[in-house]
C-alpha cells in the first residue's frame, strides 16, 4: 500500500475511532446513573451492550491502525 494511501487509511480511522468514542461518552451519563442505582440492570441492559459493542469496533480499529504503522 502507498504511503498516501496509508495516511489517508489511517486519518479514516482516526475518525471513525472519534466518532466512536464521542458515541461512548454520550452514553456516560446512563453508565453514571446506574452505577448510582438510579437505575436497573434491565433498564441499563440495552445501553451496556452497545458500550460494549462501540469498545469492541474501537479496539478493532486501533488494530487496524497499529497494523498500518508496521
Amino acid at each position: 500500500m502507498s504511503e498516501v494511501m496509508m495516511n489517508t487509511r489511517a486519518d479514516e480511522i482516526m475518525g471513525e475511532i472519534t466518532a466512536l468514542k464521542q458515541l461512548l461518552a454520550n452514553s456516560d451519563y446512563k453508565a453514571i446513573k446506574y452505577s448510582e442505582g438510579l437505575i436497573t440492570d434491565v433498564e441499563y441492559a440495552s445501553t451496556k451492550a452497545f458500550r460494549e459493542d462501540l469498545r469492541v469496533q474501537i479496539n478493532a480499529l486501533e488494530a487496524e491502525l497499529a497494523s498500518l504503522d508496521e
